[in-house]
């Protein structure tokens, strides 16, 4: 069977988000024993140190040096301070509540790329991406939870993310994907890596605060080549629902690293989130 580039680019989707959320928990975990600027400057420093020994293992070296530097550059400073924001997010409030306010990012690239790139995504595609987003609202309650500052980083870095995501889709045809990944990487690292030595310094780690930062560091590595593989053959508008995934993945780091249950509303939120990837499936299928 041959899969359409909207499929193929929803496998990688789903497979990128996962991994994040691997390095979204650690993040919170070393967060709370770490400063956060150190923590996101070890952790983006090690995914620049293993995109660039994978470039050069590769014997593509030269492609980690931007081929459009304005577009790249500009992008990688747009995604690194998405990703601190959220970082910060992470270290302030609930996994969960993080989760539900970046579960936005959908919409927006979907607004966005019908307001800009001229995506015209079918009504079953539109549907489902608010069918996604009503899943989540009942899987995680968000009406009850009082905003704070975590919640408005959190809000806010979805619409960077969302922002960066569409770029993908417009981003030159000879431009690497290796430099669209490792840009935002060394762009934060040295970035973190300044304010940490301007306030608390870094600080003593042990063996296995190294372990787990080397593996936040791979996941970042491993989920952003990922991502931007997916939205380099797939439809914006197509993708973006698949992004809710991010509720299995949330639900089950949760429950194995921080002991949180796992509530019936969650699974509930979690088979509507499954009926609009599958509808959204059905509408790429039709229009083959």
């Amino acid at each position: 069977m041959i899969l359409s580039d909207n499929v193929r680019g929803a496998m990688l989707a789903v497979c990128a988000f996962g991994i994040f959320s691997v390095a979204d928990t650690i993040v919170k975990y070393e967060t709370q024993f770490l400063p956060v600027p150190a923590v996101t400057a070890m952790v983006t420093g090690a995914a620049a140190l293993f995109i660039a020994l994978y470039a050069v293992l590769k014997g593509q070296g030269r492609t980690l040096v931007p081929a459009t530097p304005a577009f790249t550059l500009g992008r990688g400073a747009l995604l690194a301070s998405e990703t601190a924001i959220i970082y910060y997010a992470f270290s302030a409030i609930p996994l969960a509540d993080v989760y539900v306010l970046t579960f936005l990012t959908p919409i927006f690239v979907s607004v966005i790329a019908i307001a800009f790139l001229g995506e015209r995504p079918s009504p079953l595609v539109a549907v489902g991406i608010v069918l996604g987003f009503i899943g989540v609202l009942v899987a995680f309650r968000p009406g009850a939870m009082a905003f704070g500052a975590g919640h408005f980083a959190a809000a806010g870095s979805a619409l960077i993310f969302a922002i960066t995501l569409v770029m993908i889709r417009i981003a030159p045809p000879r431009e690497s994907d290796l430099a669209l990944v490792i840009s935002p990487m060394v762009i934060l690292a040295l970035g973190s890596g300044m304010v940490t030595l301007m306030t608390t310094g870094f600080p003593a780690i042990s063996t296995g605060e190294l372990a787990l930062i080397l593996v936040a560091g791979f996941c970042l590595f491993a989920g952003n080549l990922l991502i931007v593989r997916a939205y380099r053959i797939g439809a914006a508008s197509f993708l973006a629902p698949f992004q809710y995934c991010l509720i299995f993945w949330g639900a089950l780091n949760g429950w194995l690293v921080f002991g949180a249950s796992v509530e019936l509303f969650t699974w509930i939120g979690a088979a509507v989130i499954v009926a609009a990837g599958l509808m959204v499936l059905q509408a790429d299928r039709a229009s083959v």
